[in-house]
């Protein structure tokens, strides 16, 4: 069966969604490496049963990380969709502010059962719910990076 074309532009729109879509994945993993590099730092250096403690360590993290994002995100996965306006900058920070909401209403939810209900050690808990957390924002984020923050 051959495949239908929608014209002469569709490869190339293919490509560069496709391009754009690993640029975010190593950009993504840049972030996340800085996040969970942070989040452990403090849950290292200030150990902690807390939820609410757990919160404000995952929070400073996940600004750190958006941080991040905005400049590589902006200077390389969109570079060609960049225009430096007002909007592009208001719409990228209210997306950071959402990705916070999420990452912090997950990451609340998931150490609330491995940390208390199971018992599990607050390392292995902590960075357990962070993964389900990052996932969850990570792929909204992602989303209205392409479709609203960064559209031609």
């Amino acid at each position: 069966m051959s495949q239908v074309s929608n014209g002469p532009h569709q490869p190339k729109k293919n490509h560069l969604f496709k391009g754009r879509y690993q640029r975010f994945l190593v950009v993504g993993l840049m972030n996340a490496f800085v996040d969970l590099a942070i989040l452990n730092i403090l849950m290292f250096t200030f150990p902690t049963r807390s939820s609410t403690l757990l919160l404000i360590y995952n929070t400073f993290a996940v600004i750190c990380a958006i941080m991040t994002s905005y400049v590589l995100n902006r200077r390389w996965t969109f570079a060609d969709q960049t225009n430096n306006s007002n909007r592009q900058t208001l719409l990228f920070w209210m997306q950071g502010i959402l990705n916070i909401v999420i990452n912090d209403a997950v990451l609340s939810l998931a150490s609330r059962y491995f940390l208390k209900s199971l018992n599990w050690p607050l390392i292995i808990s902590g960075n357990l719910s962070k993964a389900v957390a990052m996932f969850m924002a990570s792929s909204i984020s992602y989303t209205i990076l392409r479709f609203f923050v960064f559209r031609t």
